[in-house]
């Protein structure tokens, strides 16, 4: 029995779930309007606890998941090549001056306003549910193979019409990579479905 359990538990290990990107694209939106872009924080407010008390299966959830995510998304979009994708750390420092942070910008977005002050098109948000890895106690003592678990939402909004141009959810988990190698594979790959749909 042991054995058996030793098994499942090593393939297990290996496996990658990925569900892929659910992509919505504004099809009555002019794309070719959207030039310049800027990926602000990715909300985090997924509260205390990701799992029920008594679930056997935990998540540890990466800290500064927002941040960490914003600029997996954007590096992923600037190698994309469709849009000029402003510099997070310019970012960072234009925000600065402004006396903005983007915690702020999360609760009571004006994405005209920072648009126009950044000088973009669109900026793009986005909405985590889970980010980090995941175990599953078995017995008591034993717990299952670790797994990445990505899960999360991003929006493209434009900064003059306020509408949302794509949106694209992302999720998967990973036994064979970590979280934010995971992360990185699954935003490519939305990004490539992406611009079959508005190329």
């Amino acid at each position: 029995m042991k054995r058996y359990l030793l098994l499942f538990l090593i393939l297990s290990s290996c496996a990658i779930t990925n569900s892929g990107p659910d992509l919505i694209v504004n099809k009555n939106f002019e794309h070719k309007g959207i030039q310049r872009i800027a990926v602000l924080m990715f909300d985090t407010t997924w509260g205390e606890s990701l799992e029920p008390k008594f679930s056997l299966s935990k998540l540890i959830a990466v800290p500064n998941a927002g941040s960490i995510l914003a600029n997996i998304t954007a590096l992923q979009m600037s190698k994309w090549g469709r849009y000029a994708v402003l510099d997070r750390r310019d970012l960072e420092k234009q925000l600065l001056s402004l006396n903005l942070r983007e915690e702020e910008i999360l609760r009571d977005p004006d994405y005209e306003k920072l648009g126009r002050s950044l000088g973009v098109d669109a900026l793009v948000v986005g909405d985590i549910e889970k980010f980090g890895v995941s175990y599953k106690k078995l017995f008591g003592k034993f717990a299952s193979a670790i797994h990445s678990q990505v899960s999360f939402r991003v929006n493209c909004i434009d900064v003059i019409t306020n509408e949302t141009v794509w949106s694209m959810a992302v999720k998967g988990s990973s036994g064979e990579l970590n979280e934010r190698a995971f992360a990185s594979v699954l935003v490519a790959k939305a990004l490539e479905n992406l611009a079959k749909e508005i190329d």
